[in-house]
Order: C-alpha cells, then sequence, then structure tokens
C-alpha cells in the first residue's frame, strides 16, 4: 500500500469540540461544519466523532451531495450552507436537508415542491449583514420572513443567520456593526410574533472573540474544530489552546547519492552544492503537496527537519539528507500536527494562504487514517 497518508487525530477534534463548549457555554447548540470533507480531515471520521461525542446537535456542508452522503450517518439537522439550485430542491426536501434562503423565486419553487411531495421543507434565512456574498438586505428581512412564515403548511421555519466577514479581525469595528444589525433584525422579526427556533451568526473567528455575545442560538465551528485559528494573528493568540488534528506522512521509498553541481527534478530548478544524498518521497501535487512548496518546504524524518528539492512533482517529491543516515521505509512528516515549523499555519504562511486550503487541498486519493 503507497505509504502517503493523513492521519486524522479524533482526540484532537474532540478537544477542540470541547473548547468550543466551555467557551460559548451549555446553552447555544454547536454546529460542527464539515464542509470539503470536513476540511480535508474526512467527513466520515467527523461526523462520526461529532455524534459520538454528544456535544453537536447540528451539521453544516456546502453542497447537495455532502448533505445526501452526511444524511446516511446521522438523523441529526444538516443545514446546507450554500443556497440550492432548482434541480436540487426535490432531494433536499426527500433527505430533511436544511435550505439557505435567501430569493423569492426559490421560495415558491420550495413551497410547490414540498406540496408535491407532501413532505414539509426545512428553510433558514440568510440575512446578509455586510459578507456581500449571499443573502437578504436586512431591510428586506422582516418581508421575507413573513413570506415564509405564511406558507407553514409547507415550509418549517428553523432559522435565520448571517455570516461574519472579518470576525478574524481582533477589535473590528465591522464585525461588531455586524453582529449589531442582524440582532436588530431577529429582534424585529420575533418581535413581530413571527417564531424561529434558531438565529446563528458565529464562525471561528467569533466564537474566540466573542463568543458569548455572537453565539445567539447556534455557533458554526469551522477551522477552529481541526485545530487551527482563522487568521495569524488569531493564532497567535489562541494557538496554544487547540490542536491540529491532522498530519500528513508518507515513507521514504529511494535514496541516491549525486555530485556537486548535479540538478535535481523537472528544469533542474536546484543544483546540489556538495555532494549528497537525495531522497525520494512519494507525495506530490497529485496529494494536494503544492508544488508552489518547490524548494521552500522542509519535510521530519524522526525530529530532524530536512529541505525539499528541486520541483515537486505530481506524485514524488525529493529531499537532500545529506550524509545522515536515512533509509527506505523511514516515515516522513509533511504536515505535522506537533511541531509548530511544520503545521498548516506554518505552511500556509510560506504560501501566502490560510490553513484552510492547505489542508483542503489533500486529495481524495490521499487515505485518512483515524490515529
Amino acid at each position: 500500500m503507497r505509504p502517503t497518508r493523513a492521519l486524522i487525530s479524533t482526540d484532537a477534534f474532540l478537544h477542540n469540540l470541547r473548547f468550543v463548549r466551555s467557551s460559548v457555554g451549555r446553552a447555544p447548540i454547536i454546529m460542527a461544519v464539515v464542509k470539503a470533507n470536513a476540511y480535508g480531515h474526512g467527513l466520515e471520521i467527523i461526523a462520526k466523532a461529532s455524534i459520538e461525542s454528544g456535544e453537536v446537535g447540528y451539521f453544516g456542508v456546502a453542497t447537495e451531495e455532502e448533505g445526501v452522503f452526511l444524511r446516511q450517518l446521522t438523523s441529526l439537522p444538516i443545514q446546507v450552507l450554500t443556497t440550492a439550485l432548482d434541480d436540487e430542491i426535490e432531494t433536499f426536501i426527500i433527505n430533511d436537508l436544511d435550505f439557505t434562503l435567501c430569493e423569492a423565486h426559490q421560495l415558491e419553487m420550495i413551497v410547490a415542491t414540498a406540496k408535491r411531495l407532501g413532505k414539509k421543507a426545512r428553510v433558514h434565512l440568510k440575512v446578509d449583514t455586510g459578507m456581500r456574498r449571499i443573502g437578504v438586505e436586512p431591510a428586506e428581512a422582516y418581508r421575507f420572513a413573513q413570506m415564509i412564515a405564511s406558507h407553514k403548511e409547507y415550509v418549517d421555519f428553523i432559522g435565520i443567520a448571517t455570516h461574519f466577514a472579518t470576525s478574524d479581525e481582533m477589535g473590528s469595528v465591522f464585525f461588531a456593526k455586524q453582529q449589531t444589525i442582524f440582532r436588530n433584525v431577529v429582534q424585529e422579526i420575533r418581535g413581530s410574533g413571527i417564531a424561529i427556533t434558531i438565529a446563528h451568526a458565529a464562525n471561528s473567528g467569533a466564537i474566540l472573540q466573542t463568543p458569548i455575545e455572537s453565539a445567539f442560538d447556534m455557533v458554526r465551528p469551522g477551522i477552529m474544530l481541526y485545530g487551527y485559528a482563522p487568521s495569524h494573528q488569531q493564532h497567535q493568540l489562541y494557538g496554544q489552546q487547540l490542536k491540529p488534528a491532522l498530519e500528513l506522512t508518507s515513507s521514504v521509498t529511494f535514496t541516491k547519492r549525486i555530485g556537486a553541481g548535479e540538478g535535481v527534478s523537472y528544469n533542474h530548478r536546484w543544483h546540489a552544492d556538495r555532494d549528497t544524498t537525495i531522497a525520494t518521497v512519494p507525495a506530490g501535487y497529485g496529494d494536494g503537496y503544492t508544488r508552489l512548496l518547490t524548494s521552500k518546504a522542509q519535510v521530519l524524518i524522526g525530529a530532524k527537519s530536512y529541505p525539499v528539492r528541486g520541483t515537486i512533482c505530481m506524485d514524488q517529491l525529493m529531499i537532500e539528507t545529506a550524509d545522515d543516515a536515512v533509509r527506505i521505509g523511514d516515515d516522513v512528516t509533511l504536515i505535522s500536527s506537533k511541531h509548530t515549523e511544520l503545521n498548516a499555519w506554518e505552511i500556509a504562511t510560506e504560501l501566502g494562504t490560510i490553513p484552510y486550503e492547505v489542508l483542503t487541498n489533500i486529495t481524495a486519493r490521499v487515505p485518512r487514517v483515524v490515529r
């Protein structure tokens, strides 16, 4: 079996889940956001750990397919956090997937389909308080809520939600503004007598920054469940309280001595400055270990760091081990959960991106294995 694999620590995941619970208190529901294959960690692994924890009362996914797959594992509520296409509406209703609703035409389609199926649809009204991605305008939210409530024979008005654009920026004025706008919208709708079970807004940045104020009735942690804060600023403040849940590992499959001046890999972008040893590792950009790390990355063999040399290939990469006694079969760590210099935040910083991208880039051909 090819040795490249992602090792998943459910203990670390559960530690992070408990940190969320201790931050927000007992009252709010926790929605575990498990989109994009649970941020690269394996949807089935993370969903089962969430269910068994007893702390998770809801799941959040991004696509119809994710929702249908997850429905086979749990009877807990599942919200698809993006808008549904017309040809997905029937699948949503049949599988009890919650809609994220922000368009009148779609509400009409949902009502018509629910009536035809003889089964109620479950909807959450999305309010755009400043993300400018999806959602109704705050000034239109009350009217839209009235529309939803008028179809109670075919629609369960489950929730109202928004999404914060700058909650990962400590002390953000815009984040505070969004909280105020959303709170006012919720109060207006509930104050009119329209029953909404769940108001929810808090993502990982909000949970870390204002866990009580932003919690409402449910919180939606994503990246923090997997051991990372959403911004480098918050990583420096809260990173020690979170435990990364994934390691990307492989093994040495070949070693070769090369002479000073010899080039390595495609286009010979790196040349040896001395006689040295090159070790080959069967992992590459086909596994999500991006080519952009060419001649920038480090890996670990044991506790020692070794540099990646030459262009990263689709299926293999090369490292320089100099004169060390590295052997075929030695374990290699490409993303570490224990060594901070090789975690997803440090790799993301090297690439000018965020750990979300580093983790979700790990492709489907890499087995996820519970450690």
